[in-house]
C-alpha cells in the first residue's frame, strides 16, 4: 500500500497540483471577462488572484518539466562527447545534475527566507487581502519538487554509470522533436 501511494505521488502530484492551479486562473479568468462585459462591474480581486494562480502554476510546471527532461537544456555538447567516450558523457550529466540541484537547494533556502520576511511584515494583497506569504509560498513548494525530481534524475544517473559505463546511450534530443 506504501508503495502504492510513493508510486501515485511519483507519478502524479504536479499533475494534480498544476491543475488545480490552472483550473483556478482559468476560472477566474472567465469570472472577470463576465463581471467585466455582462455587469460592467469587475472585481479587483479576481484579477490578483489569477495572476497569482498563474505564478504558482510555473512555479509547480516546471518540476513537471524535469521530470519528463523538457525543460531547456544544452545537450550538444554532452551528445557530442556521448559519441567518442559513453562514459565521459554519463559523468558530465551527473555534474550537471549536481551542480543543478546544489543552485535548486540554494534557492529554496532563500525562498524560504523571502517567505518568512512575508510572514514578519504581515503584508497583505492589494485586491483580495490574502497574506502576501500565501503567493510566494508556491516558489519554495515549486523548488522543492523540482529538486526532488532532479534528485531523482542524479540517482538515476549515478546508477547508469555503474551498470552502464560503456554503452552508448540516446542523444538528449529525440528524432522528429
Amino acid at each position: 500500500m506504501l508503495k502504492w501511494m510513493y508510486s501515485h505521488f511519483d507519478d502524479h502530484i504536479e499533475t494534480y497540483l498544476a491543475t488545480v492551479a490552472l483550473v483556478v486562473f482559468a476560472s477566474l479568468v472567465i469570472f472577470q471577462v463576465v463581471m467585466r462585459y455582462v455587469f460592467n462591474s469587475p472585481p479587483a480581486w479576481s484579477e490578483e488572484l489569477a495572476r497569482y494562480a498563474l505564478v504558482w502554476f510555473v512555479y509547480l510546471s516546471g518540476s513537471y518539466a524535469i521530470k519528463y527532461q523538457r525543460h531547456v537544456r544544452f545537450g550538444v555538447v554532452v551528445d557530442l562527447i556521448g559519441k567518442k567516450v559513453p562514459l565521459a558523457q554519463r559523468i558530465v550529466q551527473l555534474v550537471i545534475f549536481i551542480i543543478w540541484l546544489a543552485f535548486l537547494v540554494y534557492m529554496f533556502f532563500l525562498s524560504i527566507e523571502m517567505v518568512r520576511r512575508q510572514v514578519i511584515t504581515g503584508q497583505l494583497s492589494p485586491g483580495s487581502q490574502i497574506p502576501m506569504y500565501l503567493v510566494y509560498v508556491g516558489l519554495p513548494l515549486g523548488l522543492s519538487l523540482m529538486s526532488f525530481r532532479v534528485l531523482q534524475h542524479t540517482l538515476r544517473s549515478f546508477i547508469d554509470i555503474i551498470r552502464n559505463p560503456l554503452a552508448p546511450i540516446p542523444p538528449s534530443q529525440p528524432e522528429g522533436d
